[in-house]
Formats: C-alpha cells, structure tokens, sequence
C-alpha cells in the first residue's frame, strides 16, 4: 500500500491532512465537487460518440447541455455519485494518515502490521475506497459502458490486493498476517460499501427494462 501511495504522491499531502483546518477541509470539499461535476460531463460527453445502452432511455430529456442530454432520473444518478465522491475523498485522507501512523519516517516502510481503524474492518481499506471513487463514479454516469468499466475497475482492485497479500504482506509479516486475515475476513469493502454499490447497480439493471 506504501508504494501506491508513492505513485500517488499521497507523501505531499500528509502534512496538510495533519495540519488541516476546518476551512481547508471546507475548500477541499468544494474542490472535490467541482472536480466531480466537470469530469461529469467531460465523460458524458465522451460517451455520446460511443454507441451505448442506457438503463431508463425511455425518459423524456430535461435539458440539453452542449449537446449532453440529461434526464430527470440522470439527477438521482448524479447525486448518488456525488455523495459516494465526497464520502470516498473523506475516507481516503483519514486511510492516509492511518497508514503513516505505522511508517518509520527514515526507511519510509511500514514498521508494524496496522490492524486498527479501517484495518480492523477490512484489509485493504485504501483499493476498496479506490472502488468506491473510480467504479461509483462510472456507475454514476447511467450507462451500459460505465458498468463494464466499473466492473474491470472492481476486478482490478481485487486482484490487485491479492497480489499485494501473496507478495508483500505474507512474506513481511508472516503468521501475524495469517492471523489478521482469519480475523478479518474482507478484502476491500465493509457491509455498507457494498449495499451502497449494490443499490446503484440494483438501479441500473431495474433501468434497462424500461
């Protein structure tokens, strides 16, 4: 997880995350949803030269928007994936600092097995946010290609933990390790993580009979 941090250049950010202030959480909100709007309808407006099926394509349009059209159950879709982008962001800022909290400051390495926090509800808390922002958002856009995308993202993560387990973390932390993983049992997402999910697919596969 360490490694993917460095590739994400999370390491620039921590200090801020400690330092943070309520108004500089506030900014970073308002950040986040506007980065979420334009991407958007930056990607609807991708997929309109994309042959596509839609779950409810038999809504009348609401509005047009640069030759984007947009129907009244588009707002649920979009709502739905804001809230997922504002409570993933959240969770991946607080995941960095748990992560940190565990690292040896000259090695930059993980000087213990971190069990607590997130960690003690699934094992790989950081790439099932990665889900929850990546897949939620595809999922949020009310198309037959954002749910093989999501899909392949959800795929992607799983084996991407996996990989992680059988090549870094068992060798590293060997029986202790063994033992986390018999006390907790999921990979990526808790409970709500994935009813959350869930109810948005549910919404989608409901759609395409109408």
């Amino acid at each position: 997880m360490l490694k993917y941090e460095e590739k994400l250049h999370f390491d620039k950010y921590y200090n801020k995350l400690q330092s943070s202030s309520v108004l500089h959480k506030v900014i970073s909100l308002v950040c986040d949803v506007a980065g979420y709007i334009v991407l958007y309808y930056f990607i609807k407006y991708i997929f309109i030269s994309l042959p596509d099926f839609r779950p409810w394509n038999n809504f009348m349009p609401w509005f047009s928007l640069g030759g984007v059209l947009f129907s009244k159950i588009d707002l649920i879709y979009f709502t739905y994936g804001l809230i997922l982008i504002c409570y993933g962001t959240m969770k991946l800022s607080k995941i960095t600092m748990e992560n940190h909290s565990v690292r040896n400051e000259k090695s930059n390495t993980p000087e213990r097995l971190l069990v607590t926090g997130y960690y003690a509800k699934v094992r790989h808390p950081m790439y099932g946010t990665f889900i929850i922002l990546q897949a939620g958002f595809m999922l949020s856009l009310r198309s037959l290609g954002g749910i093989i995308i999501a899909c392949i993202i959800f795929a992607f993560q799983y084996v991407n933990a996996a990989v992680e387990e059988k090549r870094l973390l068992l060798p590293t932390f060997g029986e202790e390790y063994k033992t986390y993983v018999q006390n907790v049992g999921r990979m990526l997402l808790t409970r709500f993580e994935v009813v959350a999910l869930s109810l948005i697919m549910l919404l989608s596969a409901v759609g395409f009979l109408f």
